[in-house]
């Protein structure tokens, strides 16, 4: 595992993986769900290249990260911020991947005058719309109703799947590696399955009830105000996603301001595949050093 470094933000105890250059400039990784700052070593080759600094922070009661009452996407943004200042950075640019994509949105809109830029790789839009679950992997729905609506019986269930994936690493990556087409299936060989599971594991460390905060949190109201972006916002997403389908992307591409927004479409792109450009979406928030 990447070394783990523990940072106070207003109080409460922040746990961070770093990757690339100490002293460059900052961009934060706002990782999926189920997820953690664990398993982040394809951020590492890219980041150095780029002589950036890519810290992955584990978000509130995920990890080794203290929970935050009242928890909220929009209200990330402040935390976000809050973890930049704390790591000695006056400005500092986000990338949300998946399920991390709603936060690195409201970031976006945060108002926050230090963040110079925000990059959305195959993340989540609101699920407030007709047609929004069409074409969603069928696990992360199931676990986004059972959050809502019958939160026990998500705890269980996470706590089973977090009990094979501990006790039984290669099952777990075998009912993964089930759900994904023979490109991701590749891509996730190349990246390394493991760190996936290890991701997993780590993020139900304290049990599953921020995990499961986070999944009811995707299918509630996200409480972004669409109008107050200010910064730059880059989407990213692969047409052969099978988890997070394009129209998610074109969804958060039209409440975006247009002047602000781009949306770059990768052709025969999955979801573990697409985190092999995440080299070139760095360079759309960090100029490359020379």
């Amino acid at each position: 595992m990447e070394p783990t470094h523990v940072t106070v933000v207003g109080g409460r105890r922040v746990a961070w993986t770093e990757h690339g250059d100490p002293a460059g400039p900052l961009v934060v990784f706002l990782h999926g769900i189920p997820d953690s700052r664990v398993g982040k070593g394809y951020l590492a080759e890219p980041a150095r290249a780029r002589g950036l600094r890519v810290v992955c922070p584990d978000r509130p009661g995920v990890g080794r990260s203290d929970p935050v009452p009242g928890h909220t996407i929009a209200g990330y943004a402040g935390q976000v911020g809050g973890l930049a200042r704390a790591l000695g950075a006056e400005r500092y640019s986000v990338l949300g991947y998946s399920g991390g994509g709603p936060f690195a949105v409201a970031c976006a809109a945060g108002g926050d005058p230090g963040l110079t830029g925000v990059a959305v790789v195959a993340g989540l839009g609101p699920l407030d719309r007709p047609g929004a679950g069409d074409g969603l992997g069928h696990g992360d729905l199931h676990m986004i109703d059972l959050a809502r609506r019958s939160p026990w019986r998500g705890a269980v269930t996470l706590r089973a799947e977090h009990l094979v994936a501990r006790l039984s690493p290669g099952i777990a990556l075998r009912q993964v590696l089930a759900g994904l087409d023979e490109h991701d299936r590749a891509a996730l060989d190349r990246l390394g399955g493991r760190s996936l599971i290890d991701g997993f594991v780590e993020a139900l460390r304290p049990g599953p009830r921020g995990v499961l905060a986070e999944y009811a949190l995707l299918g509630a109201p996200w409480g972004i105000r669409w109008k107050s972006v200010a910064v730059p916002v880059h989407l990213v997403q692969g047409d052969a996603d099978r988890t997070i389908p394009m129209h998610h992307a074109e969804d958060l591409a039209e409440r975006l301001p247009p002047d602000l927004t781009t949306l770059r479409r990768l052709t025969g792109v999955g979801h573990m595949s697409v985190v092999e450009h995440l080299g070139e979406v760095l360079d759309t928030l960090v100029p490359c050093r020379s």
